[in-house]
């Protein structure tokens, strides 16, 4: 470990690198914590900011949401813009499909379109937003046309300057710029969180014995977060390797062959069936809480609520059904099965072409069913512990959850390229000019 961090800060450029995401996540935090002039934060109360799908952008956010912050949306506009993108670039919109064929030159086009449906998404949910809390909680001073106005535009340009930073992070830094301010926003409220259930959990007023064993119970809590964090990296790096084999001569006489493989991730959907469940579910919760209360609303809210038994196992149910619509998503069988019989790769045993395809569609469907038992276990985590252990069910920090995959995924796709970029400097060394 010594030595890592040795190499890391002994390279030139690495060193620039790393100085550089480090101010850049500077400037977002410093944002992150800068009200919005003329909004009462006080007037938002905690529970309200982290409940539905409130919770959700707060929780991404690192507590931006709960303060009304400048950097309020985050990158949530942008991220839900590049979602919606992608799935029309599916030969939904011809123009967005044929952008996907044409390399370089059509992710530029893509990545200008993305910008500008970000800026038409903030718009909206920074307006809503502002509608909705200024009506419940009168976080306005004046609720006047121009002071609407006049707080959208300043959660535009914060969302909007938010993933400019994440962009120049990912050109100019380390890791994947979106990624690290999600990645700083919920590491921004560990310390909090451990302090907060180190209270709940451990009272020095009611006797030695209380102390003691809330002692205890904090330091079994720990170990068993632990325990999550290293079962959550086990299974973010865990692959399914696929052999592949490339003829390196065209002469049938002397034809060799190379063999590498092809890693598929048992967990290839990442945290997005997890958020794309709770977003569904708590999307409709949110806005009835904004309504007059009636037995409709309360029956709606009880369904989805997935607290209750049957929303409970919806959600579940959906997590599944969204990992494998996007580990289908991510890989494209039938793009990697193209590829191959023009490079001259096959896999041994298997035939080019459809036979190929299907192979591959079969064995991601495979390890996504156990990838998708993984994320409905961390999702399951955090509302199953309080009611078997009951001394956690005002603990403010969940064991597991979203927030500790998007964490530890971050985490080791950032170590990874970081030590790319140290063994190509120390190879580079060997190259002769």
């Amino acid at each position: 470990m010594l030595n890592f961090f040795k190499n890391v800060f002994k390279k030139g450029e690495l060193r620039r690198r790393i100085i550089f995401t480090l101010g850049m996540l500077f400037v977002f935090r410093l944002g992150a914590a800068i009200t919005i002039p003329s909004i009462n934060a006080d007037a938002i109360t905690a529970s309200a900011a982290n409940s539905g799908i409130l919770g959700i952008m707060n929780m991404l956010g690192g507590g931006m949401l709960e303060r009304f912050s400048i950097f309020s949306l985050g990158i949530s506009p942008y991220i839900t813009a590049s979602i919606i993108i992608e799935l029309l670039s599916m030969d939904v919109i011809p123009v967005l499909a044929q952008w996907q064929k044409e390399g370089n030159t059509g992710k530029k086009k893509k990545d200008r379109v993305t910008r500008y449906v970000t800026l038409v998404l903030a718009a909206i949910q920074g307006g809503s937003l502002t509608y909705a809390f200024d009506k419940m909680y009168g976080i306005l001073d004046s609720s006047s046309l121009l002071s609407y106005a006049y707080v959208v535009i300043v959660m535009m340009a914060g969302s909007m300057l938010a993933m400019w930073i994440g962009d120049q992070i990912t050109q100019k830094g380390v890791g994947n710029g979106t990624s690290l301010l999600i990645f700083t926003g919920i590491v921004a409220n560990l310390p909090a969180n451990f302090i907060t259930t180190f209270n709940n959990l451990v009272s020095f007023s009611e006797g030695t014995q209380t102390m003691v064993f809330g002692i205890l119970w904090y330091a079994l809590f720990v170990v068993v977060y632990l325990a999550i964090v290293i079962f959550v990296v086990f299974n973010e790096g865990a692959v399914r390797k696929i052999p592949i084999m490339y003829a390196t001569n065209s002469n049938p006489t002397m034809r060799t062959k190379d063999t590498t493989h092809m890693p598929i991730k048992i967990n290839s959907s990442g945290v997005l069936p997890v958020i794309f469940a709770s977003s569904v579910l708590a999307a409709p919760r949110t806005i009835i809480s904004f309504m007059e209360s009636n037995d409709v609303t309360q029956m709606i809210d009880t369904i989805l609520n997935y607290q209750e038994p049957f929303g409970f196992c919806l959600y579940l149910v959906m997590i599944v059904l969204f990992a494998f619509f996007y580990s289908n998503l991510q890989i494209d069988a039938h793009k990697i099965s193209e590829d191959l019989k023009k490079n001259g790769g096959s896999i041994p045993g298997v035939r080019t072409g459809k036979d190929t395809e299907h192979f591959i569609s079969t064995v991601l469907n495979r390890v996504t069913v156990v990838g998708s038992i993984f994320l409905v276990i961390v999702a399951a985590i955090p509302i199953m512990t309080p009611v078997i252990w009951s001394q956690t069910s005002n603990a403010s920090l969940t064991l597991g959850g979203t927030g500790l995959i998007i964490i530890t995924g971050v985490a080791l796709e950032t170590t990874r390229q970081i030590k790319t970029l140290i063994t190509r400097k120390e190879y580079h060394g060997y190259i002769r000019k």
